[in-house]
């Protein structure tokens, strides 16, 4: 359930490896793709991969190998594409995904109540920070949803 894009780069005569957020068209990226380094929005480092894709870095530059099994990315069809993007890519899964991580807010939530007292206000706005940072978490965590 836990797994991170990487993009692989060769720069400066060696390879770095770049966790990445997920986007639904790196399924589709197949091994020696050009892709360009440029800036986001924000200032960030961003890939611009040839298809159109913007990978936007989630953690800093690796110069070793991830832990994990190397898996390059399928090659795929348009029609495959499509029906991957779209089971992998949809709110629904993204969901049922992270949302599991958020049972633990009202068990913060309860556990705050007995250490610092306070009222149901309390409880609710402690158990939904930690229900949104649980969310969080796991987004950051894991980046790719299939």
């Amino acid at each position: 359930m836990r797994s991170r894009g990487y993009l692989e780069v060769h720069e400066n005569g060696g390879r770095a490896w770049y966790p990445v957020y997920f986007h639904i068209g790196l399924l589709g990226l197949v091994p020696g793709a050009e892709a360009k380094v440029g800036r986001s929005f924000l200032g960030h480092r961003a890939f611009v991969v040839e298809p159109g894709i913007v990978a936007l870095p989630s953690g800093r530059r690796r110069s070793t190998l991830p832990p994990g099994t190397p898996l390059d990315a399928p090659r795929l069809n348009d029609a495959d594409l499509r029906r991957r993007s779209a089971r992998f890519g949809s709110l629904r899964r993204r969901i049922m995904l992270d949302a599991p991580a958020a049972v633990a807010g009202p068990f913060i939530g309860l556990l705050w109540l007995i250490v610092d007292g306070g009222g149901f206000a309390q409880f609710l706005a402690v158990s939904l920070l930690a229900a949104v940072t649980a969310i969080w978490w796991s987004a950051i965590a894991g980046s790719d949803p299939s």
